[in-house]
């Protein structure tokens, strides 16, 4: 039976964003096509694209990267709603694990890369973060954070269960673009290996362990 990881890009597509929004499409571009043209990382790594701002859009279902033609184009604007998000990625990873089942796939634990150039708008966020990971929900996934901009510390300390990065300059198009390289790397290892793995030489990227009460 293979190994698949079923894996969430999620990424802010709020109004802060729209500057580098030509940037944004340009980066899930290049993420597409290095999975696209990977066999082998495509085929262990099945990977859903979400995008976030005042409402979430599932800019890609849970694929093999190989049989997407192209990415399609994000549109910036709006909030940074972050409750709304976890709600549906946690809907997402219900439905997906049950489908890659079907496939007769063996699942390992999703994992979900989360990038973000600002703070919630939503006060309650909390709430629907501690549903997505809660440990007595077999499916609860890994989440890797990577903050740049005016993302804030703190509240992404709060995000992250595995490995957090915060950019150690305030060029969100640098940083957008060794987020989603260090995400690569971290499943091409992952692939190698049949678990996860990160990568956590990230360009442009401060490595922050997060508590390891957490990580599983």
């Amino acid at each position: 039976m293979s190994l698949c990881l079923p894996t969430y890009v999620v990424i802010d597509a709020s109004s802060s964003m729209k500057p580098h929004e030509k940037v944004l499409n340009a980066t899930l571009s290049r993420l597409h096509y290095n999975l696209a043209t990977n066999p082998r990382v495509s085929e262990f790594a099945r990977v859903s694209v979400v995008a976030f701002s005042t409402d979430v859009h599932v800019v890609i279902p849970m694929s093999d990267m190989e049989q997407v033609p192209a990415m399609p184009e994000v549109i910036c604007g709006g909030r940074t709603e972050y409750g709304k998000t976890f709600d549906r990625v946690r809907e997402c990873i219900e439905q997906d694990v049950s489908d890659l089942r079907t496939q007769h796939l063996s699942v390992l634990r999703p994992t979900v890369f989360f990038l973000t150039d600002g703070a919630p708008t939503d006060a309650h966020w909390q709430n629907s973060f501690r549903k997505l990971v809660n440990r007595d929900w077999p499916r609860h996934p890994h989440v890797i954070a990577y903050g740049f901009g005016g993302a804030k510390r703190d509240v992404l300390q709060q995000v992250a269960t595995k490995a957090l990065f915060i950019a150690d300059g305030s060029d969100t198009e640098s940083a957008l673009s060794g987020a989603i390289t260090g995400l690569l790397n971290s499943l091409i290892t992952s692939s190698k290996t049949g678990r996860m793995q990160i990568a956590t030489d990230v360009k442009g990227f401060e490595y922050v362990q997060v508590a390891q009460e957490y990580v599983d």
